[in-house]
């Protein structure tokens, strides 16, 4: 048996209010997504779509695997309505899913009806498809939501009736086939799934109002209209409410376009006023906080990211790290935080160099500048700045008045120096989109960084320079599968015996996580010692592990709480051969970890 894994922590969710895309057909696009769910081989994780060269720009559409599965779940609606495959593929493929710029796309489907996290197959920034008009292979994580959704759809033999097959194929086709009365349940439910998005409107003095569906309840319960359009630009979530309300989508408000929101016809005052309290309740005990930090003039804050992936050493930071960079090295710079690296270190400074025979100082730059600049210059590819060990660099003189972009907000520049300013004034100068007087981190620039928690008071980060950042916790992975290497690893005890590293560091964890005194951060992970075809000698075992164990574990320690008896000192392992194969076999035995010996037949 097994205890439950910790709760993992998640990083905030982009409101994306500023998102100025528009996103037409919204039942289009609920019942594509819905039908991609049902026709799914893996109805969790779906790369539904194939780029193809159109007038000599890249287009998407189903990918050919679907096309049979599509054809067979609708095969009697197509029958009924007489179109055939090939024009039903052609409308399907205009849906929005396809045709649809991303970002809009993860307003609606993220935001606003949560069905699932929609995202480019390949790695790159969201705004990708902002300008251009192109579109990328793209996939989809389904949530809970959709179970939601499948089960107010399916009778009670967990099956779609005809009736409501009609229905999505009618929102995709506009054809017309009679239906259920399934429809009026799958709104009221679509409205539910939303209630916790928070929208974005300017009142007639540019004042920035935050809301959420409530705010309009509250308001039509006493019969009065709500304004339905932003002054100067409808952005964001609103765009996406303005639409589904337009397209009956919401149960509850309609849309005049001259009298803004109102009441829709046909629910009365008390079913609004009993559905607005149980909205409030809900949200109640939601326990979510609503950040209502205001966009600069609507535009819409990066969706490039500042993320930290952090652990116990050996869990594969660095590894997961270069993994999402696979392919982008040319558009990465890479450093390590250090004890004595500072600001000049990474940003850059004045330095002698040489002009033929003679010194001279200049300004010269350093992986922060370099990367910032190339970002600005090339806006339509990703560049990555990685930090390697971030704790171990004194990040607030480090980072210095950089600090305030990591917010990445556009009302937050910050004046650089005189030296940096000419550089950039000059490394920038054929860019007219960049004020190179204002440093403003460029939208397709993300900062990846790796941390040892073990290391985490080298450095301590306080608390306003650790909340600009997500984060991701790396475990250690104790499960024996092909996709953990670690677990084909041995140590080499004798020419003749071995035990297994995976059988070793879980033991050892479990009495590290059980001690107060240590915890997680004192584990050891997977890759903390990575051997060449899969054997660790004796050797690198004592001289790494063993070492870190009795220096920086349980050094400390009392001996009831420790895996070195009477009296261990690290001295006592050596000679290797003889005394620290005798104290390794003391501490297997303590473990009780098997040792396999090849000569046992």
């Amino acid at each position: 048996m097994k205890n439950p894994k910790p709760i993992t922590p998640r990083k905030e969710i982009n409101l994306r209010h500023g998102i100025k895309s528009s996103l037409p057909k919204m039942k289009t696009l609920f019942a594509s997504v819905y039908t991609l769910y049902k026709i799914s081989p893996n109805n969790s994780l779906i790369e539904y779509s194939k780029e193809i060269d159109q007038s000599g720009s890249t287009k998407i559409q189903l990918i050919d695997a679907l096309h049979a599965e599509l054809f067979a779940f609708f095969e009697n609606q197509l029958t009924t309505s007489t179109i055939t495959q090939n024009d039903f593929l052609i409308q399907f493929n205009q849906s929005p899913l396809f045709t649809s710029q991303l970002e809009a796309l993860q307003v609606a489907l993220q935001l606003y009806w949560k069905l699932g996290e929609i995202d480019f197959v390949i790695n790159m920034a969201s705004s990708k498809e902002r300008t251009g008009g192109k579109r990328f292979n793209k996939k989809i994580n389904f949530s809970i939501n959709i179970d939601i959704i499948d089960n107010v759809l399916t009778n009670e033999n967990i099956e779609l009736t005809e009736e409501t097959k009609n229905l999505i194929f009618n929102y995709i086709t506009q054809k017309g086939l009679p239906t259920s009365n399934i429809e009026q349940k799958l709104i009221k439910t679509l409205t539910v799934l939303s209630e916790e998005v928070q929208f974005k409107i300017r009142d007639e003095a540019e004042n920035e109002i935050f809301f959420q569906h409530e705010g309009i309840y509250s308001e039509v319960i006493d019969g009065s209209s709500v304004i339905n359009k932003d002054p100067k630009e409808d952005v964001g979530p609103f765009r996406i409410l303005k639409n589904t309300v337009k397209e009956g989508l919401n149960h509850f408000i309609e849309d005049d376009r001259t009298n803004g929101f109102q009441l829709k016809a046909g629910i009365t005052p008390d079913e609004i006023k009993n559905y607005y309290n149980r909205v409030n309740t809900y949200l109640d005990l939601s326990a979510k906080g609503i950040d209502v930090e205001p966009d600069s003039d609507g535009a819409d804050v990066s969706t490039s990211i500042n993320k930290i992936y952090y652990g116990a050493p050996g869990t594969g930071k660095s590894h997961r790290v270069n993994q999402l960079l696979k392919g982008k090295e040319n558009r990465t710079e890479r450093i390590t935080f250090h004890p004595e690296f500072d600001y000049t270190s990474f940003v850059g400074g004045y330095k002698p160099t040489m002009d033929g025979k003679d010194i001279r100082y200049e300004f010269v730059p350093q992986a922060f500048t370099n990367i910032y600049v190339k970002a600005w210059n090339d806006p339509d590819s990703d560049y990555y700045l990685v930090i390697e060990e971030i704790n171990r660099g004194n990040c607030a003189e480090i980072f210095g008045d950089i600090f305030q972009l990591l917010d990445r907000n556009d009302s937050y520049k910050i004046t650089p120096s005189k030296e940096l300013k000419e550089y950039l004034e000059k490394a920038l100068a054929e860019n007219e989109k960049v004020d190179a007087g204002k440093l403003l981190l460029p939208p397709n620039l993300n900062i990846l960084a790796t941390m040892n928690t073990s290391d985490q008071s080298l450095f301590p980060m306080d608390s306003a320079f650790k909340r600009r950042w997500n984060w991701e916790y790396i475990p250690i992975n104790y499960e024996v599968s092909s996709e953990n290497k670690s677990a084909e690893f041995v140590v080499q005890l004798t020419d003749n015996q071995t035990f297994l590293w995976l059988d070793f560091i879980k033991a050892v964890n479990e009495i590290i996580k059980q001690n107060d005194n240590l915890g997680m951060d004192k584990c050891i992970g997977n890759y903390f010692i990575k051997p060449q075809n899969n054997i660790i000698e004796l050797e690198e075992f004592i001289n790494k592990a063993i070492f870190y164990l009795w220096n920086d574990v349980f050094k400390d320690e009392m001996e009831d709480d420790s895996i070195f008896k009477d009296k261990t000192t690290y001295e006592d392992f050596f000679p290797i051969d003889t005394q620290g194969n005798k104290k390794v076999n003391e501490i297997l035995k303590q473990l009780d970890i098997t040792i396999t010996d090849s000569t046992i037949q």
